[in-house]
């Protein structure tokens, strides 16, 4: 299997972020990323072949055919701006937000100070900004924009590889078009469904995607971005109740053109394990092929591990193998995009399981 990366994905290294109102060191670290790819390329029968991504390769135009110019102006800029007003050199942070229930005034984020336009532009406080996260991010949104061509070119070729991971970093499953939140800053795995669907300009119809979410959180940027674009089915197993906290319900099924594109399938806290996890799966699988995509993109998060520090499932390393495979038997050109897994010890051993499977070793 081909395995997209960047060593710049590895930049963005904040010190701290504020976890159940306290400070404490920042869980989404490089290190993840590192024990990835060790485990990928350790593999002893060299299943894997990883591949750099060229850091100049031009991905402004995909990235704003998902998020919105003036946010990813803001992505830019933040840092430098944040300094240049006399906010701490550690990064940006927000300390104020626009609540729902704030008199709906019109807001002009070009007029707001730096650290207004922290809280307009994000939604909770594990996104700090420090003066390399641009880079890291983008280059996170280059390894999946390159995985995606790399996808499609193999699908009309004789040797076509059935499926490709994007070693993303930082992940994106929690990004909005136009907001950063839950370590998330550009939907990685949005913009890769956008590459794969304006590939063939000359198709005759759009293709179909269909996005399994198998992160231990709800997707709620990936959800918010095609919740009525009836081209993409967004398909969740997350748990209920759980950060984001205000997303992920099962009667959110889609709006407009897109509805009954989106399924969520929350699942409780602390209870749940291999068998009912993959029982639920299976559901998304029908689902899957009952939408009849044409590409699958998985966004792959391995906190549903029983001793992840962050999260509440008790999912054990044999599972993600029989994970993997339940993907395999969709029969689809896949893309797998790293997203979330806090566990150091066994982080690259179950992102490896996922993919062995599926690989069918």
């Amino acid at each position: 299997m081909l395995v997209v990366h960047s060593p710049l994905c590895l930049l963005h290294d904040p010190p701290t972020e504020i976890l159940s109102g306290k400070p404490v060191p920042y869980k989404e670290s490089p290190d993840r990323l590192v024990r990835v790819r060790n485990a990928l390329s350790n593999d002893p029968q060299r299943k894997y072949e990883l591949t750099a991504v060229d850091d100049g390769l031009d991905i402004l135009p995909d990235i704003l055919r998902v998020h919105s110019e003036d946010y990813v102006f803001y992505l830019r800029r933040a840092y430098s701006d944040w300094v240049e007003e006399g906010g701490d050199k550690q990064g940006v942070l927000p300390e104020s937000f626009p609540h729902p229930k704030l008199p709906p005034y019109k807001l002009d984020p070009a007029k707001m100070s730096a650290i207004a336009r922290a809280g307009y532009y994000c939604f909770d406080l594990s996104c700090p900004i420090t003066e390399d996260t641009f880079e890291a991010i983008m280059a996170s949104a280059r390894v999946a924009v390159r995985a995606a061509q790399l996808l499609v070119d193999g699908t009309q070729s004789t040797a076509a590889p059935h499926g490709i991971f994007a070693l993303t970093r930082p992940p994106g499953h929690h990004a909005g078009t136009g907001v950063c939140g839950g370590y998330c800053y550009l939907n990685n795995a949005a913009i890769a469904v956008r590459c794969l669907q304006d590939a063939v300009p000359s198709a005759a119809a759009k293709p179909r995607v269909a996005i399994l979410d198998i992160d231990y959180h709800h997707g709620n940027g990936s959800q918010e971005i095609f919740y009525s674009d009836d081209s993409v089915f967004y398909v969740s197993l997350h748990a209920e109740g759980d950060y984001p906290y205000f997303t992920g319900s099962s009667v959110e099924e889609g709006e407009g053109s897109g509805v009954k594109c989106n399924l969520n399938l929350p699942l409780p806290q602390h209870t749940t394990g291999n068998e009912q996890y993959l029982a639920t799966l299976d559901l998304a699988g029908k689902a899957i092929s009952d939408y009849s995509p044409d590409y699958l993109v998985v966004s792959l998060g391995v906190d549903t591990y029983k001793d992840d520090p962050i999260c509440c499932f008790n999912l054990t390393t044999p599972c993600y193998s029989r994970i993997g495979a339940r993907i395999r038997e969709l029969g689809l050109p896949t893309l797998f995009l790293f997203e979330g897994g806090y566990c150091m010890e066994v982080l690259g051993e179950n992102v490896k399981g996922v993919l062995d499977g599926f690989i069918g070793s």
